[in-house]
């Protein structure tokens, strides 16, 4: 066995995507440094931990289950929503429609409460 075989390291492998404006930018960078992209990928992320410029989610984990649940609860009122009116297109009379419009609008306003929570 070769002496650059004994010495190697075991590596991670790790992935992460960029949009197709975003790939010209850091390939860019990188040939700026004479770096590989994944060795500019590499430094720009130990730098960022080394500075402590990475920021802490918003929420933690209890709470993004929390409203992965909410969200499931409304997804299935939506549902049983369409459901009703895909079978019933034909006899929905003004009032009927009047709740559904204020049931819509309270689903809308549970969503934008847990926007606010991720912000």
């Amino acid at each position: 066995m070769t002496e650059k075989k004994r010495n190697k390291q075991a590596y991670t492998q790790v992935k992460f995507r960029l949009t197709e404006e975003e790939l010209p930018q850091w390939l860019e960078k990188a040939k700026e440094r004479s770096l590989s992209l994944p060795k500019f990928s590499k430094q720009i992320v130990q730098q960022a931990i080394t500075q402590g410029k990475i920021k802490q989610p918003k929420i933690d984990k209890q709470q993004g289950k929390e409203i992965i649940r909410q969200l499931a609860k409304i997804g299935g009122n939506i549902n049983q929503i369409a459901k009703w009116c895909n079978t019933h297109k034909e006899t929905v009379t003004p009032e009927t429609a009047e709740r559904f419009a204020h049931n819509l609008e309270q689903i809308r306003k549970e969503l934008q409460t847990l926007w606010q929570q991720l912000k």
